[in-house]
């Protein structure tokens, strides 16, 4: 616990030397022509997170000295407040490639009228090393409380709430290194899976060569990206726009050609035609928590057009469902496979071959804020959203970098 609080202190002095240096000095003295407008994205809002760890969580921390069993509650109570964290890595990759720019001119020049040791670029990365942190020193706390026999429940959220977070931090910065999409990317809804795959294209019967890409699945789209190389003021590698999948348009197959690491999404035109990606995944683990994600999704788009076209009938199947305290169907999970992440064991043998797709939606095209609807509530009988059926098996709060 003193660890943790003296590295707070010091995590809290580093965003001040941002804060009330950089920051401090370019409002009173300005910026160069050339960089007005790009001092905002340079900072994002490292001021928020400076005030809320200097005002109230450095004292809230020390407050634990004396109730220790204050600690895990300070992190599950603050899950919402900490997402300012998701925005700030949203940001980053904007961030690193302006001060790229002027890190060896205009902030060089001020790192010395500062007198700082440290590089912009050096201390910007501190809340994301932070926010990382977490979740390692609360995993310490967990393995003493384990040995000393003591209650860990509360500690076991706490290390799940610090998880998750950077978790998203992590799948935001690399949203923000695509490039050359066109539309918004927080209008496709929640990012609930990303990796990367090799791809071959199907367009009637003639396949192409397979190609490395990164794929992103949203509740709205799937982006299928190009890797770029490292580029100089960027700690990872960009992407590049190749193509998209509405889900409204998406199928998806499973164990292609007999290959459990292989599945395929395909997208079908307005013409009739259909375009197939074949994607080979490193591992069954992957492939299968794909699939169950896609095919929880065309679930719940399928139910939400039953719902349209016949509510009444919908909400007494909802309401049988719910008096009955559980779900009419078996979770998807347990037809495609749990996700990597659990700690079941998996039965590769078991994983069967299936087509899935959204045939039941010949022209629904969902526009962004469909799929960001509340999720129901058990025992409300509302629409669900795809978010719903995709909630982590925690009740940790549902996330949205749009309300901070």
């Amino acid at each position: 616990l003193k660890e943790l609080i003296e590295t707070e202190k010091l995590y809290v002095a580093d965003l001040g030397l941002i804060v009330e240096g950089y920051m401090a000095s370019m409002n009173a003295k300005g910026v160069p022509e050339d960089m007005k407008g790009k001092d905002k994205i340079v900072f994002g809002n490292i001021h928020q997170i400076y005030d809320w760890h200097k005002d109230y969580f450095l004292g809230e921390l020390e407050k634990c000295v004396a109730e220790p069993e204050r600690l895990a509650q300070l992190f599950i109570k603050h899950e919402r407040r900490l997402h300012m964290y998701v925005v700030y890595c949203q940001n980053k990759p904007k961030s690193e490639h302006i001060v790229s720019e002027y890190i060896e001119t205009y902030f060089e020049e001020l790192k010395q009228q500062l007198g700082h040791r440290l590089q912009l670029n050096d201390l910007l990365i501190k809340p994301v090393q932070r926010i990382m942190k977490y979740q390692l020193l609360l995993k310490d706390f967990l393995k003493y409380y384990t040995k000393a026999g003591m209650d860990t429940e509360e500690l076991e959220k706490a290390v799940e709430v610090m998880c998750f977070v950077p978790k998203r931090c992590n799948d935001m910065m690399n949203v923000g290194r695509l490039q050359g999409f066109e539309g918004k990317i927080t209008a496709q809804g929640k990012l609930l899976q990303q990796d990367t795959f090799t791809i071959a294209e199907q367009d009637n019967s003639i396949l192409s060569r397979s190609k490395e890409r990164r794929v992103f699945l949203f509740e709205q789209l799937v982006i299928f990206s190009e890797p770029i190389d490292r580029k100089k003021g960027f700690s990872l590698p960009g992407y590049i726009f190749k193509n998209s999948i509405k889900i409204s348009c998406l199928g998806v197959e499973v164990c292609v050609d007999g290959d459990p690491n292989r599945f395929a999404l395909s997208s079908r035109g307005a013409d009739g035609s259909t375009v197939r990606f074949v994607l080979h995944s490193s591992s069954q683990d992957i492939c299968k928590a794909w699939v169950s994600d896609v095919s929880q999704i065309l679930e719940t788009q399928r139910n939400f057009l039953n719902a349209l076209q016949s509510p009444i009938e919908y909400q007494r199947k909802e309401s049988k469902s719910n008096s009955l305290g559980r779900s009419m169907k078996p979770p998807l999970s347990a037809v495609v496979g749990l996700r990597p992440h659990s700690s079941a064991s998996i039965d590769r043998h078991k994983l069967p071959c299936l087509r899935s797709c959204n045939t039941s939606l010949p022209s629904l095209y969902l526009s962004g804020d469909v799929g960001r609807r509340s999720s129901p509530r058990e025992g409300r009988m509302a629409v669900p959203s795809p978010s719903s059926t995709l909630q982590r098996s925690s009740n940790l709060a549902q996330l949205d970098e749009d309300d901070l």
